[in-house]
């Protein structure tokens, strides 16, 4: 191989840029080629190049890569080198091979500090006070993750939707207030919320305080009851925030030199954390600090380089406890065989909840069949019945079937959305209201895309309500925030309704007050920073949300590369009720048939023992 990849096409300028510059400085095509190839993947998701994998595009055959392996810029990890190339024929930059080897290197580390601080009759009286009322079996899951956390530096808690994480994890938290000092922690230790982005950390206020409200109605008299007061949810950050980002020079206040002072750390959405920003938060934690991780690890992953969630659940064995754990469990919990016993380095920090609290339905039965294989015969009756129960499939191969699917939509729906538009209808009824429907994309631009859904949708309620299509702002127009803008409080992915009042058309928004409390607030159109319209959204940023009824727009061309299981999983599982998916049948067949593997070695580190 003596040549540069040519070009691709979804190649970008920077990828196009550094192979010239290695080129340039080096004379060598082939290690050129290979950071090609690299800095391509890590457009798309991966923190390496698999060169010897045809799909890839790079082609290399062993003698090709023997040669680049003796190229004085390319070293096996063990000094600094500009890239790595490993056993497998995995090309890294240095940053993301040092991205993976720290960050596998602290999470082992905190594994090792395990501890058992709690003896067993102490433990199962308090397990029995934290869940008192709640049914025996289906609340297993969350007992042994309740159980599991005391004496762990490093613990993950993962599950569909509906599965209790949030309820659980506060309980989680008054374990370790209950028991601080017992698990090397201060008698008061400090708590951090904090998530990836503004609107997941709001949410995970407001879910914070609703279980917390409700815990405190029902806990019996005891100790705990007390301790309910010390979780903190008014002050959920970003973990940006959290980190102390500086914009300036790209960096960060808190690290190793400068650890965050935060005994107990909570961070929501885990599956949205790259590889990098998850790299950046162990390393600024103190060595005697827990960290509490908690996602779906079937969502879309995050956006840039790594699939850390699911490389440590992966890297997990499912729901295994260290043997003394389980032994210590088993007699206080009522299926104690599906808490097994093990002795890896994750066993006992990864617990997966899988108990959903919601009804079983047709829609239930499809986030359960996304979540690993989908069952084939579910997808044949799927397709073939075109629903499964509060599941629907609607056939959308052109932009004539989407205008029939927006149509029907809008007149299944046209009460609520009539209501909208209607100048009578207050702010909080208007967003409770707009809450119960979203159409969900898995494009952004394009017909098949969110803008373009945006503009049809408001040319058929134009047709149907007399709406002014020709204004760009309208009552009942949604709106959604792509820009977070800390100084007015609206972070990326707030949504809110323009309505009319006394001082004209206002923009109003649901917001926490400091008590984590819903309050609105309102702004002027022109005060918004940036910000599209929101009868569709993207699939991306509906992460973290639910809705009561959500449809899903897919491309019809089965080749798109978009076209993922996750994707698909992490769209109906934002409905509470009822979701439909408008595509074709092969791309749905296309979809489900590929699920993310983002190309890394952090998963085969966190499996050594």
């Amino acid at each position: 191989m003596n040549h540069p990849l040519p070009h691709a096409a979804d190649e970008r300028a920077i990828d196009q840029a550094l192979a010239q510059w290695v080129l340039g400085r080096t004379g060598s095509a082939a290690l050129a080629a290979a950071v090609r190839a690299a800095s391509r993947a890590e457009g798309h998701g991966h923190s390496c190049a698999a060169l010897a994998d045809p799909d890839t595009g790079a082609g290399f055959d062993a003698e090709a890569l023997a040669a680049l392996r003796r190229h004085d810029w390319v070293g096996d990890g063990t000094v600094f080198t500009p890239f790595v190339l490993d056993a497998l024929g995995r090309f890294f930059l240095w940053r993301n091979w040092q991205h993976e080897a720290k960050l596998a290197e602290a999470i082992a580390q905190r594994c090792a500090q395990r501890t058992l601080p709690i003896p067993a009759d102490v433990l199962g009286d308090d397990l029995d006070a934290l869940f008192a009322g709640m049914p025996p079996g289906a609340t297993d899951g969350q007992r042994a993750a309740v159980a599991a956390v005391p004496g762990a530096r490093f613990f993950v808690l993962t599950g569909g939707p509906g599965t209790g994480k949030t309820t659980t994890v506060v309980r989680m938290l008054l374990m370790l207030l209950r028991h601080a000092q017992a698990c090397g922690l201060p008698a008061r230790p400090s708590i951090a919320l904090a998530a990836p982005t503004g609107k997941a950390a709001q949410r995970l206020a407001q879910a914070i305080a609703k279980g917390k409200a409700e815990l405190q109605a029902c806990l019996p008299g005891t100790g705990f009851r007390d301790l309910v007061p010390h979780i903190p949810h008014a002050d959920a950050r970003t973990l940006h925030r959290l980190l102390g980002y500086r914009p300036a020079d790209d960096s960060f206040s808190r690290g190793p030199h400068n650890p965050l002072a935060e005994d107990i750390v909570v961070v929501d959405e885990a599956s949205m954390v790259d590889l990098a920003m998850m790299r950046q938060l162990l390393q600024a934690l103190r060595p005697e600090a827990v960290l509490i991780l908690l996602g779906d690890p079937g969502q879309l992953a995050s956006v840039d380089a790594g699939s850390v969630l699911a490389d440590i659940v992966a890297g997990a064995p499912c729901n295994r406890l260290p043997s003394a754990l389980a032994s210590l469990l088993a007699p206080l919990l009522q299926q104690a065989p599906d808490i097994a016993g093990g002795n890896t380095p994750l066993a006992g920090q990864v617990l997966t909840l899988t108990h959903s609290w919601r009804a079983g339905s047709g829609l239930q039965r499809g986030v359960e069949a996304l979540r690993d294989t989908p069952d084939p015969a579910w997808l044949d009756t799927l397709l073939g019945e075109r629903r499964d129960g509060d599941l629907h499939l609607r056939h959308c191969p052109n932009g004539h079937a989407l205008r029939a699917c927006v149509d029907g939509w809008i007149e299944r729906h046209a009460e609520l959305l009539q209501s909208l538009l209607a100048p009578t209808i207050d702010a909080a009824e208007a967003l409770r209201r707009l809450r119960q429907l979203q159409i969900l994309c898995a494009l952004r631009d394009g017909p098949f895309g969110a803008q373009g859904l945006n503009e049809l949708m408001l040319r058929r309620l134009a047709a149907r309500f007399g709406v002014d299509a020709g204004r760009t702002w309208y009552r009942g127009r949604p709106v959604i925030i792509t820009r977070n803008d800390y100084a007015r409080g609206l972070f990326n992915g707030d949504v809110g309704i323009a309505l009319e009042g006394a001082e004209g058309l206002r923009v109003w928004f649901e917001l926490s007050d400091r008590d984590g409390n819903a309050g609105l607030r309102s702004y002027s159109p022109r005060a918004l920073p940036a910000h599209d319209s929101a009868w569709a959204i993207t699939i991306h940023r509906s992460q973290g949300s639910e809705y009561r009824d959500v449809a899903v727009l897919l491309p019809p061309d089965a080749d798109n590369r978009i076209l993922t299981r996750e994707l698909v999983y992490t769209a109906i599982s934002r409905a509470k009720q009822h979701a439909e998916i408008w595509t074709t049948d092969d791309s749905l067949r296309a979809a489900l048939a590929r699920p993310i593997r983002r190309q890394g070695g952090l998963r085969e580190r966190l499996q050594r023992p």
